[in-house]
């Protein structure tokens, strides 16, 4: 696995997802949205995607499987706008922020210390696999959501090194992946296509054979309608 990970040109997966979520980030700020064409526009999912409700229940949010305590160092790895969504002033954790998107970095760092500058401990633009910024055991928690899916499992496994340096021993790490089997994994594909993110449909027990190999210790799952978020024990 390390050495087909070494042949692979990363940039091809990783400036589209900078892109998308770039885009994604301009949205919410007031750009014009996604022009889906009429034919996708048709799907079941897209319908269904237009409510609020069915959106919840493609996902399984990662405090669900562990809640951040109180004093904890917790590095939100893909986080986006995730410091202003979550409860981090409820959970009195400290938050340290890590995405490939630019436009999210500089969203944030202009708006989470205005919400709360004891917590929020920074914000940097950065790739997954790449946290040489962070100290040795500098996190007591992690969380990779939302991403992990535009890669296949080598991606994670060059992330890996980096997370068992930044973590400390038997640190909690929380990931998400796509059902493959999921009902609607097809055409949400689809769109995630058109919106030039072409996510990775890799089976659960691809994924989960590589957290193994690794050495990572699987301690809870949970599934949504579409998304699969896992609780892993990192080694000791």
């Amino acid at each position: 696995m390390e050495i087909l990970s070494a042949s692979i040109d990363w940039n091809a997966y990783i400036n589209p997802i900078a892109k998308r979520f770039n885009r994604e980030v301009g949205i919410q700020l007031g750009d014009p949205d996604w022009e889906i064409p009429a034919d996708l526009r048709e799907l079941p999912f897209w319908q269904e995607s237009q409510q609020s409700a069915f959106r919840e229940s493609l996902s399984v949010p990662f405090h669900t499987l562990r809640v951040p305590k109180k004093r904890e160092r917790c590095l939100d790895i893909g986080c986006g706008v995730s410091f202003l969504i979550y409860p981090w002033t409820e959970w009195q954790a400290y938050f340290y922020g890590h995405d490939v998107s630019n436009r999210a970095v500089k969203f944030i760092q202009s708006r989470a210390p205005q919400l709360n500058s004891k917590l929020f401990k920074s914000m940097q633009e950065g790739r997954a696999h790449q946290m040489d910024i962070y100290d040795t055991d500098q996190f007591d928690f992690a969380i990779a959501t939302g991403f992990l899916y535009y890669y296949p499992p080598e991606y994670f496994s060059i992330m890996w090194p980096q997370l068992r340096r930044v973590l400390k021993p038997k640190a909690p790490l929380i990931v998400e992946f796509a059902n493959p089997d999921s009902d609607w994994a097809d055409e949400w594909g689809l769109i995630e296509l058109h919106k030039e993110t072409e996510p990775i449909l890799t089976p659960l027990k691809t994924w989960e054979m590589t957290i193994k190999q690794l050495g990572g210790q699987i301690r809870k799952q949970a599934m949504g309608e579409l998304f699969v978020t896992y609780a892993i024990a990192m080694p000791g």
